[in-house]
């Protein structure tokens, strides 16, 4: 008997795998190797089930990692939208007269008082390119805490080479500008960007050029007619 056990390995799946292997062969050949038809069918039955067994535990595993998966994606989109209505809700205080008002309706607490806090770092690594739909996209990097916004200016470059004075495009609370369109007839724009917060506001960052060419951008919007170069080349 010792030698019979020896044979059949001991793991739960390297035994399994073992009837599974032979069920078949052993009733075959039963008459032949000394078993009965109760033994073939009692070890027939008994490999199926476990077979069954192992099937549906693999099925609850799989589907455990599938609901796993997706709990941990749907809570981190959600981490996310309660992040950014946050980041929105105290900029909308920033605004007010009674910024506290709007934090207790909102049940969070107020960003640290401007002592707390240095005024924002200029953002960096500023770059622009053209969305499917032909628009400026401006992106930068910049640090998010303490009520963080960004107020992006925008310039324009004639076709003649005179640069326009800046002017504010928008006030964002993410770092990124998406430019809705830009004056027709001009040859380039020129953006940049600079942080706010209650304890300060930074200098404005080097700008950042998208160029149109010498025949200049004949439509309003930015990437109707395609730029030379989209790229984060600096602008003096």
């Amino acid at each position: 008997m010792a030698e019979s056990s020896g044979t059949v390995p001991s793991g739960d799946r390297a035994s399994l795998q073992f009837t599974e292997e032979r069920k078949q062969l052993w009733t075959d050949n039963a008459a032949t190797i000394g078993l009965s038809a109760e033994d073939t069918t009692a070890l027939t039955n008994s490999s199926d089930a476990a077979q069954s067994a192992l099937d549906l535990r693999t099925a609850a595993v799989n589907t455990a990692k599938a609901r796993t998966i997706t709990w941990h994606d749907a809570a981190a989109t959600n981490r996310t939208l309660a992040r950014e209505l946050v980041r929105k809700i105290r900029f909308f205080a920033s605004q007010q007269a009674n910024p506290d008002e709007v934090y207790a309706a909102a049940q969070i607490p107020a960003p640290k008082t401007p002592g707390e806090l240095p005024a924002p770092e200029v953002p960096t690594d500023l770059r622009v390119s053209l969305d499917t739909e032909g628009r400026a996209v401006l992106r930068f990097e910049s640090t998010r805490y303490g009520g963080t916004v960004w107020t992006v200016q925008r310039r324009t470059v004639t076709t003649q080479g005179t640069i326009t004075p800046w002017t504010t495009a928008a006030t964002v609370i993410e770092r990124e500008f998406i430019d809705p369109g830009t004056p027709s007839g001009v040859a380039g724009v020129h953006y940049r960007v600079r942080a706010e917060r209650p304890s300060g506001t930074s200098a404005y960052s080097t700008p950042v050029a998208l160029p149109f060419g010498a025949g200049g951008n004949q439509q309003a919007t930015a990437g109707a007619i395609a730029p030379e170069e989209a790229s984060g080349k600096q602008a003096g």
